[in-house]
């Protein structure tokens, strides 16, 4: 009888267990290390979540610039920067090859992420280490009035009918620098020669942007001419103004901008260029890149599972919704973005898809990446402000990439 009773007993306890809600269990703290513009913007959302979960989520906002190193200070001391980690970009070189992430092949392998674009961004050698957060590609957009009044009814096809667009409005004193890009020299070079249709690096990351005759080589020339003839203004080599900025001062009429500055643009609280900025698709093959984010789990995180708990959470249809209603960031589901659409609160659409259609990523997991972009910047503000030619830009930077290439391999 005694043996029967503690048998059910037994049985009974396992049952609370098992039935028990998640908020009965023993309480975890997790941290999430993030940019001001990822923390999630719905508080009650996110203590809702701490309620049926039991788990309590430290927010650690940081500097961007900040972010990575923190990871790799902390991981130079064997311990965790974080549980959650947000991922811009730049993380693919930073904190993924370096073998700061978690990958999350486990945890998604009975999860259906078909709904989510740019899954591919965050694979490396199969492994996924980051759940995308939001999407964005590098676009440009312009002022429609402007080209309108300079007596064009479209926006260029090609690069050398947007630098003859340029002239005209600038002849005509429409507008004194009607070209704004380039405050991230080596950005306005990629944007263009990827348009242009010129692969810069091969499988095996050979730099082809340096063969004869490349179209990386003709989009250095004309970023060039760009600055000596002031079709962009003075002040973006000067360092004393950024791109977006300026353009949105009342200066310019194509800006180097990204999947929503069109709203910006067109914000009269924010912007002089309100109501008239348009997105376009890029001119010739029309390629771009993207610089999207996502979440990941520290490789040294304690509370894997607990992570995972939150991340499931934080790319959840709702709080996407939030992220795009608080900062105007374009949701990485595809199903929240076609709801946003036909609800009428996305603006460009049209245009964004057919971008987007058009993308050629660059190699940001080479973990040479980042001192080779800063290369690039410094060594085509160098050539603007002199006579250093276009050939012999390319020049240099084919022989740095090469030489860091064999340097980190």
């Amino acid at each position: 009888m005694f043996s029967r009773r503690l048998l059910l007993t037994l049985v009974l306890v396992m049952v609370l267990l098992v039935g028990a809600p998640a908020s009965a269990q023993e309480p975890v703290t997790i941290t999430f290390l993030t940019p001001a513009w990822g923390v999630p913007p719905d508080e009650a959302a996110l203590q809702a979540f701490t309620e049926e979960t039991g788990i309590t989520v430290e927010i650690q906002s940081v500097q961007m610039a900040d972010l990575y190193s923190r990871v790799q200070v902390a991981a130079a001391a064997g311990e965790p920067a974080a549980d959650v980690i947000f991922l811009t970009e730049e993380a693919p070189s930073n904190v993924v090859a370096t073998g700061n992430m978690l990958p999350l092949n486990d945890y998604i392998a009975d999860s259906d992420m078909s709904d989510f674009n740019q899954m591919d961004f965050w694979t490396q050698d199969g492994n996924i280490y980051g759940i995308p957060v939001y999407q964005q590609l590098v676009m440009m957009d312009y002022n429609t009035e402007r080209l309108a009044e300079a007596g064009f009814d479209a926006p260029p096809t090609t690069w050398d009918e947007l630098r003859e667009m340029a002239v005209a409005i600038k002849e005509q004193g429409i507008d004194e620098y009607p070209i704004v890009m380039g405050s991230n020299f080596d950005w306005a070079w990629y944007l263009m020669a990827l348009s242009m249709g010129d692969p810069m690096f091969d499988e095996e990351l050979n730099p082809v942007f340096a063969d004869e005759g490349s179209q990386a080589r003709r989009a250095m020339e004309l970023l060039l001419s760009f600055y000596r003839d002031e079709l962009i203004s003075p002040e973006i080599l000067a360092g004393s103004v950024t791109q977006h900025a300026l353009f949105w001062s009342g200066s310019g009429t194509f800006h180097q901008g990204w999947q929503g500055s069109m709203d910006y643009g067109n914000n009269t609280e924010l912007s002089q260029q309100a109501p008239n900025v348009g997105y376009m698709v890029l001119p010739e093959v029309g390629n771009t890149w993207s610089f999207p984010a996502a979440i990941g789990i520290s490789a040294a995180s304690e509370y894997p599972d607990e992570a995972w708990q939150f991340i499931e959470w934080y790319t959840s249809p709702e709080n996407q919704v939030a992220i795009f209603n608080a900062f105007g960031l374009y949701p990485s589901r595809t199903s929240v973005a076609e709801q946003l659409n036909e609800e009428g609160v996305i603006n460009g659409y049209e245009e964004i898809v057919a971008q987007s259609e058009l993308v050629n990523e660059l190699p940001r997991y080479a973990l040479w990446w980042g001192p080779f972009t800063q290369t690039v910047s410094e060594t085509i503000l160098q050539a603007a402000q002199s006579d250093m030619s276009a050939d012999e830009v390319i020049d240099a930077l084919a022989e740095e990439w090469n030489t860091l290439k064999e340097e980190y391999e």
